[in-house]
C-alpha cells in the first residue's frame, strides 16, 4: 500500500503542451489542501489565474501568525 494517492491528467491530443501532469497526494490531506492542489492543476493546464480564482475562490492563508510577523517586520 502506498502512502500517497495520485491525481493524473493525460492529454489525449498531440500538442507541444504538457502531455501528462501527475500529483502525489498524502492521504491525510484536508479539503483545503486538496482544493489548493486542484487549483495548481488548473493553473498548470493553462487556465488563467483570474479564471481559477473566479471558479475556486481565493485561498485562505492559515499560516503561523508569528512567522508572518517575522516576514513583514
Amino acid at each position: 500500500m502506498t502512502p500517497y494517492d495520485k491525481i493524473t491528467y493525460v492529454r489525449t491530443t498531440t500538442s507541444r503542451e504538457a502531455q501528462k501532469i501527475e500529483f502525489d497526494l498524502p492521504r491525510d490531506m484536508t479539503i483545503h489542501e486538496y482544493k489548493r492542489i486542484c487549483k495548481r492543476l488548473a493553473l498548470a493546464l493553462g487556465y488563467s489565474s483570474n479564471s481559477v480564482v473566479e471558479n475556486f475562490g481565493k485561498d485562505v492563508d492559515k499560516g503561523n501568525p508569528e512567522q508572518i510577523k517575522l516576514l513583514f517586520d
